[in-house]
């Protein structure tokens, strides 16, 4: 790996992730059905700020902040030694992006169930986020002890670093977008609440939703993955949607 300080690269790499994210969902939030999720979500943020302040006020504020700066310090840090303009196949690109993503998502299921749903200390502290019962809804993403939002962060970011590393090659900016923009919007969108299902993207929609929402039922149900349910399916922890109900 050639080790350089590639700046150009990580702010090109910043710069359409945002660009991913603004223009997905102003696309998708012109479907009906997703249009239709976000208002009931914004409503029930707003209910939930206004009635149960006592849980949600520092809790939210406290992690986005944390969560921005864990961000830029990666961003500023580590990801210009790890992305660069080399020209690479697309099908190193998609591959190297389904390592990260499913690398990052077992070790995340492995501290999920025996690190937040073991005993002692960080069981407490993912009760904070267990607060939020089913049926759950877009704010409960940011319903996370401090401790927690750093270790769910960083997780992510360690194993980005480690596999550039291990591998001894950059990352194609693709590549880095991908995992980046899949890791943030699945870990949102696996907490709203969305009952449309009547087409194959809402049918999927709908599925990542209420399979998450059976988690939340309470401390003692598995989906501890977050990106598939493949390493809950391997082992034997995937529990079925709480509810197929619109209510």
């Amino acid at each position: 790996m050639d080790i350089s300080y590639n700046w150009q690269a990580a702010s090109l790499t910043v710069g359409l992730i945002i660009g991913t994210v603004v223009v997905g969902r102003f696309f998708a939030f012109k479907l009906p059905a997703f249009r239709s999720a976000l208002e009931f979500n914004n409503a029930d943020r707003k209910r939930k700020w206004r009635e149960l302040g006592h849980k949600y006020h520092a809790r939210v504020v406290v992690n986005q902040r944390i969560g921005l700066f864990v961000s830029l310090a990666f961003f500023a840090l580590f990801l210009p030694f790890i992305v660069s303009f080399e020209e690479q196949a697309i099908s190193k690109i998609l591959l190297n992006a389904l390592l990260v993503l499913m690398i990052y998502d077992l070790f995340c299921y492995l501290t999920h169930r025996f690190l937040f749903h073991g005993k002692g200390y960080f069981r407490r502290v993912h009760a904070v986020h267990h607060q939020a019962r089913s049926r759950i809804s877009a704010i409960d993403a940011q319903l996370v002890h401090p401790v927690e939002t750093s270790i769910g962060i960083g997780l992510f970011y360690v194993v980005t670093v480690l596999l550039a590393l291990i591998s001894g090659e950059t990352f194609h900016i693709a590549t880095i977008v991908i995992t980046f923009v899949a890791f943030t919007q699945l870990n949102q969108l696996n907490h709203v609440r969305f009952d449309a299902s009547s087409g194959p993207l809402q049918r999927l929609v709908h599925y990542i939703t209420t399979m998450h929402d059976a988690h939340h039922i309470d401390m003692h149900k598995g989906n501890y993955a977050t990106i598939t349910m493949l390493y809950d399916w391997a082992f034997g922890t995937l529990e079925q949607p709480a509810t197929n109900s619109t209510d």
